[in-house]
C-alpha cells in the first residue's frame, strides 16, 4: 500500500501543477471569478499610467498564472475590464496621474466595486509584468512560435506587435516597459490603438485625430463642472486654514472644505500595512494625503495632512494671498516670485516652478501654453 502511495504521489503534485491558469490560452471574454482567486491580493480600480480607460483588476504575487507552459510566479497579473464611467467621465480619465485601487476581499466587494464603476463582470485584456530579460526573451519566443515574427514598433526601441484578426486578439510586447499586454478587440478599434507604454499603433487606416477625439467625445469641459470648491491659499501655502503637518484627519473631517471627498487607504500588497491614506474629489481633481499614524493608521487624530493636490484650476475656485492667479503666464509668476523674495528652484525647459519651504515642497504647473493650471505640495 505504502508503495502505491508512493508512486501515486507525484501525479497528484504533477496535476496540481498543472492547474495554473494558462493566460495564453484565454479568449479574454471570461468572467472575473474564472480568471482570479480571492486567496490572492485582488486590487480593483484607476491606475492611469498603467492605463486610463478601463477598470484594472491586479493580482499582486500570484502563483497562479502561467504563460503556455512559462511560470509567471511573482509577476504582476493586471486584467482590463470595460467600465462606462471611466469612457464617459473624462473627470476621472483625464485628471492627472493617479492610482485609486481598493483591495476586494470577496465578492461583494468586488462587485461593490463594478457597480461603482459602472463596468463589466468579465475581462476584455490582460497586461502581465516581465521583470527580467530572460522572462522577456522566453516570451517572445513563444509569442514568435505562435504568430509568428511581430510588426515593430516604431514608437519604441524593442517593441512588437501583432494583429490577430482570426482571434479578434491585439497582442503587444513592449519589453522597454517590461510589458506583455494581450486585448480581445472586439469592441475595439479595428484600426488604432493608443495606450503610454506602446504610443499609438496603426494597424491600417488610422484617423489619429478622429481615434483620439472618440476617446474622449463624452469629456466635460473642466470649466463646466459644478460645484466648484471655494480654495484660499495663504502666504504659508495652507489651504483653507488647513495646516500641511499640522491638521489631523478628524480636523479635515470636521472642516468645510471636506465635500465629495472618498478616502481611500493606500495598502502594501506584501505586508497588508496602510502605507498612505489619502481623499480624492475625482470630479474637481482636488486630493488630500495624509501621514499615517504609526501605532494605528485608523486613529483619525494620529493622521497627519501631509500634502495637497490640485490639478485643474478650472474645476475650483481659487485664490492666493500672495498675489497668485491662474493663467498667469510663467515668466510673471517668476517676476512675482523674486518680487516676494520666494526662493524657487531653477526651472529652465521645465513646465513646473518648485519652491522649498520647509517642511514641504510647492510645485506650481503650467499647461501646453505655459500658464500657471495647477499646483501640488507635499
Amino acid at each position: 500500500m505504502n508503495r502505491l502511495l508512493l508512486a501515486i504521489l507525484p501525479l497528484i503534485f504533477s496535476c496540481k501543477s498543472q492547474d495554473k491558469i494558462d493566460l495564453a490560452t484565454l479568449n479574454l471574454n471570461e468572467p472575473i471569478e474564472k480568471i482570479s482567486s480571492f486567496d490572492d491580493v485582488l486590487l480593483i480600480g484607476v491606475e492611469t499610467v498603467e492605463y486610463p480607460f478601463s477598470l484594472l483588476l491586479e493580482v499582486e504575487k500570484s502563483k497562479e498564472y502561467s504563460f503556455d507552459g512559462i511560470d509567471l510566479e511573482g509577476q504582476r497579473i493586471i486584467f482590463q475590464i470595460e467600465s462606462e464611467k471611466l469612457k464617459t467621465d473624462s473627470i476621472t480619465r483625464l485628471g492627472g496621474g493617479h492610482i485609486d485601487l481598493k483591495q476586494a476581499k470577496n465578492i461583494n466587494e468586488l462587485y461593490e466595486v463594478l457597480k461603482n464603476y459602472d463596468a463589466e463582470s468579465k475581462i476584455y485584456g490582460v497586461r502581465i509584468e516581465l521583470k527580467t530579460p530572460e522572462l522577456q526573451a522566453n516570451i517572445l519566443k513563444k509569442l514568435e512560435a505562435k504568430y509568428g515574427k511581430g510588426t515593430k514598433n516604431p514608437n519604441t526601441d524593442n517593441g512588437l506587435y501583432w494583429n490577430i484578426k482570426a482571434q479578434n486578439k491585439f497582442v503587444f510586447y513592449a519589453p522597454d516597459y517590461r510589458r506583455l499586454i494581450i486585448l480581445n478587440n472586439t469592441d475595439l478599434s479595428k484600426s488604432c490603438y493608443w495606450d503610454i507604454m506602446n504610443g499609438l499603433i496603426d494597424f491600417g487606416g488610422c484617423d489619429n485625430e478622429k481615434y483620439m477625439a472618440d476617446l474622449v467625445k463624452n469629456a466635460t469641459r473642466p470649466e463646466d463642472v459644478k460645484e466648484k470648491p471655494t480654495i484660499k491659499i495663504d502666504k504659508n501655502w495652507n489651504i483653507n486654514g488647513l495646516i500641511v503637518g499640522k491638521t489631523t484627519e478628524e480636523d479635515f473631517l470636521k472642516s468645510a472644505t471636506n465635500k465629495r471627498f472618498e478616502r481611500i487607504a493606500e495598502i502594501d500588497g506584501t505586508t497588508a500595512k496602510t502605507n498612505e491614506i489619502y481623499y480624492q474629489n475625482n470630479y474637481h481633481d482636488f486630493y488630500f494625503y495624509f501621514a499615517v499614524s504609526n501605532s494605528n493608521p485608523d486613529n483619525q487624530k494620529e493622521n497627519f495632512i501631509n500634502g495637497f493636490a490640485i490639478n485643474d484650476f478650472r474645476k475650483v475656485e481659487i485664490s492666493f494671498e500672495n498675489g497668485l492667479k491662474p493663467g498667469l503666464k510663467f515668466d510673471e509668476v517668476l517676476k512675482l516670485l523674486e518680487k516676494l523674495k520666494i526662493d524657487y528652484h531653477p526651472v529652465d525647459f521645465a513646465n513646473y516652478i518648485e519652491i522649498k519651504t520647509s517642511p514641504y515642497k510647492v510645485t506650481l504647473n503650467f499647461n501646453d501654453n505655459m500658464l500657471l493650471s495647477g499646483m501640488f505640495v507635499k
